[in-house]
């Protein structure tokens, strides 16, 4: 009898730990700390609100950066890619290509309180790592668009772009950005 209340335990537990693994395959994400953070922000006295929406960014710059074959950015492209931490992170959206000879890359966070400019110093730093390592060595064009990225700060909102490799101008992907930072 012992044994089996063990392993109806155990499968329990089993079964509650998988259902923990579950993943998220949503465009706009939020880090687990970063929910934490935002819940007690929400349940404090001060009314936050978004400044800017995060899909109003994308669609700006993308309209003058096309990205023909895009994915999400999700968690793993934020701290294991970028290198982000996280916990600067309250939530994020973007788009990157997934096409190897292709550069473009828009990503939008709206870092924590304070943040911004540790959330922008790393996307210097990848920004390097991207333009400098040769990274994109059999792609020159894709390391040459990287190596202008633009990273903007406004407030607690940081983005990056990198043009694509596609013929996207940096001077209209400055003019996007303008404008939707207004």
């Amino acid at each position: 009898m012992k044994k089996l209340i063990a392993l109806s335990l155990s499968t329990a537990l089993l079964a509650v730990a998988l259902v923990g693994c579950g993943g998220n395959n949503n465009t706009t994400s939020t880090s687990s700390a970063a929910s934490s953070v935002a819940s007690s922000t929400a349940s404090s006295s001060v009314e936050t609100s978004d400044a800017y929406n995060m899909s109003d960014i994308i669609a700006a710059v993308e309209a003058v950066n096309p990205i023909e074959t895009s994915r999400a950015v999700d968690d793993n492209f934020i701290s294991l890619d970028m290198l982000l931490t996280t916990d600067n992170i309250e939530k994020y959206e973007g788009k990157v290509s997934n096409d190897q000879a292709d550069s473009a890359l828009i990503v939008v966070v709206k870092a924590v309180p304070g943040k911004a400019d540790a959330v922008k110093s790393e996307m210097e730093a990848y920004k390097t790592s991207i333009s400098t390592g040769g990274l994109y060595a059999e792609f020159a064009d894709k390391e040459a668009a990287a190596k202008d990225a633009r990273i903007v700060a406004k407030g607690d909102y940081v983005v990056m772009v990198i043009a694509n490799t596609k013929g996207a101008d940096y001077t209209d992907i400055d003019k996007a950005l303008d404008e939707a930072l207004k």
